[in-house]
């Protein structure tokens, strides 16, 4: 990898520091959209590891383990692909950590989507700077004039750079494309390991499905969906033979966390949609 731009300390990422990095490329407002989907999946893994942030500082645990994870992605993907351990076993086996320190399993792979996603930023800034090189003959402070200049000529101009080696972009749009969708992989599993609902078994037969189902996100969730339908069915059978009405059941369940849309989550299912998961296992009619 060019090194010339390497995300070296992912758990401080500022998301406005990239962007400002960002926004002197000639053709950014084309991958602004990209770039800030990164940066929020970056947010959302530095949120798993909010235990490890003290007084503005991370620990120095976590700058270690997130340092390994990135330098070893690849091979933790690899072991996972080849080995009957869930992802986190494989992840402490390949960057050689001992279960007893303080990190969680989602910590870990939460870890593994800010890699996939800074990866996706790095690969975006390698190809846009590769190609305002290429426009402007590495002359840089022409092309900033220009670019604030924006005249007509200077954007067909542009036009006809692109045209020039169109299959570097394709491969760049192609590449970040693959790596966000892999990181939207990691952090679903994340989130499913970060859920309280879930055992152990639970956590590990999702994992198995992730390795199954590749980079399918969707695969994850169904299963996560599955397991949070059982905790909304069993509750309501605990709440029916108390003596709850049907009614009284939905809105029980609606104020707790047998509720949650996502493990780890906010947001929580309607009445209506809890009333229709308890119908369509027969709980109430």
């Amino acid at each position: 990898m060019d090194r010339e731009f390497y995300l070296s300390s992912p758990l401080n990422i500022e998301g406005w520091e990239i962007i400002e990095t960002f926004e002197r490329f000639t053709l950014y407002d084309e991958f602004a959209e990209r770039i800030d989907a990164a940066l929020e999946l970056i947010q959302e893994g530095q949120e798993h590891w909010a235990s490890h942030l003290s007084d503005g500082e991370w620990s120095a645990e976590s700058i270690r383990v997130m340092a390994d994870v990135r330098r070893l992605s690849y091979n933790i993907r690899q072991q996972f692909e080849r080995s009957r351990d869930d992802l986190p076993r494989c992840i402490r086996w390949t960057v050689g950590e001992s279960s007893r320190i303080a990190i969680t399993d989602s910590q870990y792979i939460a870890a593994l989507a800010i890699d996939r996603a800074c990866r996706v930023i790095e690969t975006l800034e390698r190809w846009l700077s590769g190609f305002d090189k290429d426009l402007c003959a590495g002359n840089f402070e022409n092309l900033a004039a220009l670019i604030a200049d924006a005249s007509e000529d200077f954007m067909e101009f542009v036009e006809e750079v692109r045209h020039e080696q169109p299959h570097l972009e394709i491969e760049a749009r192609e590449a970040a494309a693959d790596l966000m969708g892999t990181a939207r992989y990691y952090m679903t599993l994340a989130n499913v390991y970060a859920s309280p609902l879930l055992n152990s078994a639970d956590k590990i037969r999702i994992s198995a499905t992730a390795r199954k189902a590749g980079t399918c996100s969707a695969a994850i969730r169904r299963e996560a969906t599955i397991d949070r339908n059982k905790s909304i069915c069993s509750h309501a059978k605990r709440l029916l033979s108390d003596g709850r009405s049907e009614r009284e059941i939905v809105g029980i369940i609606a104020g707790t966390d047998s509720a949650l849309k996502l493990p780890s989550g906010t947001a929580k299912l309607s009445t209506k949609q809890i009333r229709n998961i308890l119908v369509t296992n027969h709980i109430i009619s």
